[in-house]
């Protein structure tokens, strides 16, 4: 399995959260990040201006759990220690994200 950087997962979460990212061609890092729990699958129907058969998409959204995550490495990345940590390969902090959202 890949490994991915704190930085390139960051900016995934990043992208699915701010932009629609069709699920046909969104970056490998993806592929992690729903496998943890962080993103899943919406399917969108299309809407266009021409007549005819417009076949739905799937994007991805970011999860409940994945916000949190997001959240947390957004703090990473206001930290001192960011240049430090942003090369590093990334670690699923979804415990102390789950603890820290019953709090």
């Amino acid at each position: 399995m890949t490994t991915y950087s704190n930085e390139a997962v960051l900016e995934a979460l990043r992208r699915a959260q701010y932009r629609q990212v069709p699920w046909a061609k969104r970056p490998n890092v993806f592929d992690l990040l729903r496998a943890l729990g962080l993103l899943e699958l919406a399917r969108q129907r299309t809407v266009a201006p021409a007549p005819g058969f417009h076949a739905p998409v799937d994007i991805a959204v970011v999860t409940e759990r994945g916000r949190h995550e997001f959240k947390r490495l957004c703090r990473d990345e206001r930290s001192t220690e960011w240049d430090l940590r942003r090369a590093e390969p990334y670690a699923f902090g979804g415990q102390e994200t789950l603890l820290e959202a019953k709090v």
